[in-house]
């Protein structure tokens, strides 16, 4: 089937449009605008680009969708073009996000400068333009230095800190960790807007779009009352978006951090049917793999041991697919578990005013198992007199 690009013309201007607008009207292809008295029809004509305007049916506006879906049906590729931005109302554009997924063309939204007045698009755009202000010449040095590759440890260190602060039901330190997020999400738009490649309305829409997308339950004719159909719907959707022979495990990411690349692995070979019928069977597996393990332990083989111990980690991660547990998750749980208890343990060695190395794992431990009873902040001593 076809594709249907809807295109965010902005208010006025031909100056208000943005890079991937202007692109796409001068593309070719058949281009239709919902009214030719827009600034943006008059210079495409200017460039000599034909199009179709649909000032006519302002009247009856609910013809339009029919008519564009079968120019869709028609050709690879069509083009609708629309004031402001195309999320902000327009039938047309309601109808062609409900009912193109539907009937199998593909739909990309473009974004345009909005026709809402002044201050009306709220908090996100202030943060744009604040960070507009720190990556300008006027702006902050670091700020204006920083790459899409420079900003990658933040980025990451943002998310952890996020899942943390749910980890800890601290909503107070969610509000702020999202705030962190979000402005990672701006920062990156805000560096590929100047590079001309795409910009934070391009990313939001694409969600949207998505979204609208992968939801043919709520958004099309279809409809799902389980979490488990809703789930199955979103993938099939999903299949569908794929290129032409995406298949297997293609579309998991390589740089992902490796506890949860192997997680997503594993969950699309057994979406296409590699797998264990039963959590038994995975655990069997992995106390196949500890016992190799063993062995090449056994045999003082330094690559056969690492080897080894990947396989053991990779049975384990299946282990947690079967209980429903995110690994990564799971595992930064933990982490943070040991921190808090072993600084449970320092602090009590601390407080004896000898090293660590005069005491007996013993005694260590009791400490430790103090910490795993509740004891992190340790009670007071007790005193000597009573």
């Amino acid at each position: 089937m076809g594709k249907i690009i809807i295109i965010g013309l902005g208010p006025g201007h031909p100056r208000h449009l943005t890079l991937a607008a202007r692109r796409a009207l001068l593309r070719g292809g058949p281009l239709y605008f919902k009214t030719g008295a827009h600034p943006a029809a008059h210079y495409c004509r200017r460039r000599g680009v034909r199009f179709r305007a649909l000032d006519r049916f302002a009247a009856a506006p609910r013809l339009v969708g029919p008519l564009l879906m079968a120019a869709a049906a028609r050709h690879p590729r069509i083009s609708y073009a629309v004031p402001g931005h195309p999320l902000e109302g327009d039938e047309v554009v309601r109808y062609l996000l409900r009912q193109a997924p539907a009937r199998g063309h593909r739909l990309k939204l473009i974004p345009g400068a909005s026709l809402l007045p002044p201050g009306a698009e709220g908090s996100l755009r202030r943060l744009e333009k604040i960070m507009v202000l720190l990556r300008s010449p006027r702006g902050c040095p670091w700020d204006r230095e920083q790459t899409h590759r420079s900003l990658r440890g933040c980025l990451i260190e943002e998310a952890y800190e996020v899942v943390a602060a749910i980890d800890r039901n601290d909503y107070e330190a969610l509000q702020e960790e999202l705030g962190d997020l979000l402005l990672q999400v701006v920062f990156h738009s805000e560096i590929a807007r100047e590079a001309g490649r795409f910009d934070l309305e391009a990313v939001i829409d694409g969600i949207a779009a998505k979204l609208i997308r992968r939801h043919p339950h709520v958004f099309g004719r279809m409809r799902e009352s389980t979490p488990a159909g809703a789930i199955g719907r979103w993938e099939q959707a999903k299949e569908r978006e794929k290129a032409a022979g995406a298949a297997g495990l293609a579309g998991v990411d390589p740089a992902l951090p490796a506890l949860l690349g192997a997680y997503k692995v594993q969950k699309k070979a057994a979406a296409l049917g590699f797998d264990w019928p039963s959590l038994e069977g995975a655990v069997e597996k992995l106390k196949e793999e500890a016992a190799e393990l063993m062995d090449a332990y056994r045999q003082e083989d330094p690559g056969r041991i690492e080897e080894e111990f990947g396989d053991f980690l990779f049975a384990a991660v299946n282990v947690a697919r079967f209980l429903k547990v995110n690994p990564e998750m799971a595992l930064g749980k933990a982490l943070r578990k040991f921190q808090v208890r072993f600084a449970h343990v320092t602090a009590r060695v601390a407080e004896t005013r000898r090293p660590f190395s005069s005491f007996s794992l013993e005694q260590l431990d009791l400490w430790w198992e103090e910490a795993k009873g509740g004891g992190e902040k340790y009670p007071k001593k007790q005193d000597s007199s009573t």
